[in-house]
């Protein structure tokens, strides 16, 4: 059983603590978080270390390899790719009870809770999470951190553009494509093509707005100055 940290101590990092203790292969050593106010303190038992400042400290003692659990897809991309180009191993999240096509092709750095489902010839990208339920059907394309929330439906041959978001419960039917940075609301019905970095919503889902984002253009003050 190999020792990992979780970068992220919100909702997704918990989800992700409970899916490598399913798996049995990993034990999770302690949280890493951005946020300076949570620093020190505790979450279901574990201590929240300091950001990417405290990756080297645990990796050198004992910690493996990190699993970067942060819904927003930019800024989820942004660490695990900085963390990686410094050395750092990056960690799958498959649950045991995920189900996955001998033909699939995974990216690396996959979180992908119970039920979860990819099909045959499905290729997923680098740092994508498939959440509880989600369905991603034969021959779909998912690009870079592309983050299906729980039971989305993706019916054969959908293409989902880097960096997208499919809400709880939304669904897509066959050979769609949703474009880069593009937000489906949750309960949304997919039946056109989705432009980059709108949002859309309704069934069947019709453009509302802009897509929204979180994500924080220097999550990591000072670290592209730092040595390798």
């Amino acid at each position: 059983m190999t020792e990992v940290a979780i970068y992220g101590s919100g909702g997704l990092g918990r989800v992700v603590r409970d899916i490598l203790a399913a798996g049995r292969r990993h034990r999770v050593a302690a949280f890493l978080d951005s946020e300076v106010g949570k620093h020190g303190t505790v979450l279901d038992g574990l201590r929240i270390h300091g950001g990417v400042e405290a990756v080297r400290q645990l990796l050198s003692g004992g910690a493996l390899g990190v699993v970067v659990a942060i819904g927003d897809n930019q800024a989820r991309v942004t660490i695990a790719e900085q963390l990686r180009q410094r050395g750092t191993a990056l960690v799958s999240a498959i649950h045991p009870l995920a189900t996955i096509a001998p033909s699939a092709r995974l990216g690396q750095h996959l979180i992908a809770g119970a039920r979860a489902t990819i099909c045959a010839h499905a290729a997923i990208g680098p740092h994508c999470v498939l959440s509880t339920g989600a369905i991603v059907d034969h021959e779909n394309s998912l690009g870079k951190g592309v983050f299906l929330h729980p039971a989305v439906r993706l019916a054969g041959g959908v293409t989902i553009e880097d960096y997208a978001t499919l809400g709880i419960g939304s669904c897509v039917i066959p050979y769609r494509r949703i474009g880069q940075g593009a937000y489906v609301d949750p309960g949304s019905v997919v039946i056109r093509e989705v432009r980059p970095g709108t949002r859309v919503g309704g069934v069947p889902a019709r453009q509302r707005s802009s897509a929204p984002s979180r994500f924080v253009p220097d999550p990591l003050p000072g670290l592209q100055h730092q040595p390798t």
